[in-house]
Order: structure tokens, then sequence, then C-alpha cells
């Protein structure tokens, strides 16, 4: 599950090894802002996509064939 404003890792997929974190925006409907770093507190080699809608941010990890650790739970 895409867990909105918790930062997780990357286990496997496209980028695996970074840290994202989904943020929701104050579109209606919302868009989300995914970002991406080399650390847990985004200060390194960070970049960032924007999906419109949870539609397009659930192919868009799809897409990455991203499995995410998620901070608080276990894979």
């Amino acid at each position: 599950m895409i867990r909105i404003g918790r930062v997780g890792e990357i286990i496997s997929g496209d980028e695996s090894g970074k840290f994202v974190k989904i943020d929701e925006l104050p579109d209606s409907p919302p868009s989300y802002l995914i970002l991406l770093a080399y650390d847990r507190a985004f200060s390194s080699g960070c970049g960032d996509y924007w999906v419109e809608d949870q539609e397009s941010l659930e192919q868009f990890f799809d897409e990455g064939r991203w499995v995410v650790n998620w901070e608080g739970e276990s894979t």
C-alpha cells in the first residue's frame, strides 16, 4: 500500500536503494508529488515527480516495480 506523508525505502525495482516520500497536494481531486533521495533526510541526490491523481500514482509505482519498506512497517 502506498503511504502518503511517510518516508519509505525502495527495496526493489527501479530506483532501488533510494528513499521516497509522497506529498498530497491541495488540488481537487488531489494530485501527488513524489520525492526521491539517496538519504532519509532528503538532502542528497534529490528529485521529484508529479502525478495528477491516485490512479496515476498507483500506475507510477507499478511501472517502476517499486517495493517500498515504509517507516514503521515491515515488508
